[in-house]
């Protein structure tokens, strides 16, 4: 593969690079109040999510007006450290801003298992942000779905995560025009699930050839090339790498 393509490939990965960075960056200017503000809620053992939800929906609904990525959906989904009774998700999506149904989150049998969910899973238990998907949202949109998520912490306790929602086909219109100037290229995540390829063998959510169940593409960023000499470039901020396996650019 020549250097104008690996050059290429580069180009490209630093357009996803920047991309996130965007949807960031409102969830970044949002998180320091908030935290002020949830340090306020945090213990109280009758704080509901109805209340949670009118206190922080004009600043979600500010966040979705003026974000210059599009976003589909954001919000946040507190721990049970703030939220003590009732749906702990205040979340607003699509072009409506609704809010999510409550019965989705609720008690009994409609109660999900926040940790199951790798948006809310990985940044409580690590710490940092985290990227998930794609995957379908069957909770929200059904739509495929990445979710990028802040973890919210105060004093250390962590008290839920607030997110942003891109549907996919939303991140094809931005990435593709560029990613379409390589030959059978494609962007997947580390886990090997493809997000989106100019490569006809490939849909979204498809696991990219080689990948390993266990441990994704990690294995082929190592080598720094497949075995059949196709390039990867890897995102240096996010949890998503280019592959390139065609025989040159356009």
């Amino acid at each position: 593969m020549s250097e104008a393509v690996g050059r290429s490939l580069d180009d490209a990965i630093a357009r996803v690079d920047d991309f996130f960075d965007g949807v960031f960056a409102p969830l970044e200017e949002w998180l320091p109040p908030l935290r002020t503000r949830v340090s306020g809620w945090i213990d109280d053992e009758s704080f509901t999510g109805a209340q949670l939800a009118a206190l922080v929906e004009e600043d979600v609904t500010r966040m979705l007006d003026n974000a210059e990525r599009p976003l589909y959906g954001a919000g946040y989904c507190a721990s049970d450290a703030v939220v003590t009774e009732g749906n702990p998700l205040a979340w607003w999506q699509g072009p409506e801003r609704s809010l999510l149904a409550s019965s989705t989150f609720g008690p009994g049998q409609a109660a999900i298992d926040l940790v199951r969910l790798e948006w809310y899973r990985v940044p409580a238990a690590t710490g940092e942000r985290h990227v998930a998907g794609p995957f379908v949202d069957y909770l929200c949109s059904n739509e495929i779905t990445i979710t990028s998520a802040l973890p919210v912490e105060v004093d250390g306790r962590f008290c839920g995560v607030i997110c942003a929602d891109v549907i996919v086909a939303s991140l094809e219109r931005v990435l593709l025009p560029r990613v379409a100037e390589l030959v059978d290229a494609t962007l997947v995540n580390l886990g090997g699930r493809v997000v989106v390829s100019t490569d006809p063998g490939y849909e979204t959510g498809d696991r990219y050839l080689g990948a390993d169940p266990e441990s994704g593409i990690d294995a082929l960023v190592a080598a720094g090339s497949a075995p059949d000499g196709v390039r990867i470039a890897r995102s240096a901020r996010y949890p998503f790498a280019l592959i390139g396996s065609g025989a040159g650019a356009n």
